[in-house]
């Protein structure tokens, strides 16, 4: 048990050195040299966790997923037609992943679009919506459309209340989402 958490302390303290690196510069320009010298282990450290700094990003990369497939599944077990308390829920519950873990979510929002992990965040939501709207939906042939608008719009906003340094409250944007997501998805039941 005392090593399963030496081990978890280790890797986190990689992850959490690796995220603050990529806040100045691209993966590409960070070395394992850097990396643990910062972090203060030895490369032989890293290396017993990770065979390079793209492996650990992935590991980050994949925390992420996880959380978010974890919170996806917290709610799909409900209520069936998705209701406005899962979706706002939901939203609560990734704001609480902000919270918690705000230098990962911070360095996910400053690196989209283009990012890997930014593609496989989308996706996931998206595989989240495309499920509840096909339950729902009267025409099935715009179900992709339909999930596409309402990923890219809750990224989106994520997004700008993250580069707006978050000015407005938690639950504001909660409620603002909820809405949001509820009205678009009222037009196609």
């Amino acid at each position: 048990m005392n090593e399963d958490r030496r081990i978890r302390k280790t890797k986190s303290s990689i992850k959490s050195t690796l995220i603050e690196l990529l806040r100045s510069k691209p993966i590409n320009n960070i070395s394992v040299t850097e990396l643990t010298s910062k972090a203060d282990i030895s490369r032989k450290t890293f290396y017993l966790h990770y065979n390079s700094i793209f492996e650990a990003k992935e590991d980050i990369d994949n925390d992420l997923i996880v959380w978010l497939n974890d919170i996806i599944a917290s709610i799909s077990s409900k209520t069936h037609p998705l209701n406005e308390n899962d979706i706002f829920s939901f939203f609560k519950q990734i704001n609480k992943i902000t919270q918690n873990h705000s230098e990962m979510v911070s360095y996910f929002m400053r690196n989209t679009k283009q990012s890997s992990l930014y593609i496989k965040v989308k996706q996931t939501l998206k595989n989240a919506v495309l499920e509840r709207v096909s339950k729902n939906s009267k025409n099935p042939h715009y179900n992709d459309y339909i999930a596409e608008f309402l990923v890219n719009g809750i990224l989106s906003t994520y997004i700008q209340w993250n580069n707006n340094n978050k000015n407005i409250p938690d639950d504001e944007l909660n409620h603002l989402l909820t809405n949001l997501c509820t009205s678009a998805m009222a037009l196609v039941q």
